[in-house]
């Protein structure tokens, strides 16, 4: 007469497996002072293991793990700050080469922005190899060696 509210699983366990023999040492040896029974202590054992993977990819139909709205990760911190570093990184580096190259443009966000500096350092390039006109500039580079 078997009652509703209980089920059964088998487990068979290959004593030439090194994993198997292991577990079969533990449940064969186990401390029934410390835990309540061998049963019990194989349930929590193996709700232990289920709660750690939060029932991820356990159960067939799962599908895409859920993720908690309400909590970020370490390791989206990490992905979000690298991200603005990079950005930032990119700015300021746009922002430098716009003053460095004559700071006559303003620098524009994405490909624009790089066009902008490309063309500013060419005009640039243009202007440091052409003669000055100026007499007084001529002198003063003389006098100056």
């Amino acid at each position: 007469m078997a009652k509703s509210n209980i089920c059964y699983h088998n487990v068979r366990l290959n004593l030439d497996n090194e994993q198997h023999c292991r577990i079969h040492k533990v449940l064969a040896e186990l401390n029934t002072e410390i835990h309540k029974s061998v049963n019990q202590f194989i349930v929590d054992a193996v709700d232990y293991y289920i709660r750690s993977l939060n029932d991820e990819s356990l159960v067939k139909g799962a599908g895409e793990p859920k993720k908690d709205a309400g909590y970020i990760t370490r390791e989206d911190l990490d992905g979000i700050r690298s991200e603005l570093k990079n950005e930032v990184k990119n700015e300021i580096i746009m922002l430098l080469g716009a003053a460095l190259g004559g700071g006559a443009a303003r620098v524009a966000e994405g490909s624009m922005g790089r066009m902008v500096m490309e063309n500013v350092a060419k005009e640039t390039a243009d202007d440091n190899t052409e003669e000055p006109e100026d007499p007084t500039m001529m002198e003063l580079v003389d006098n100056w060696g």
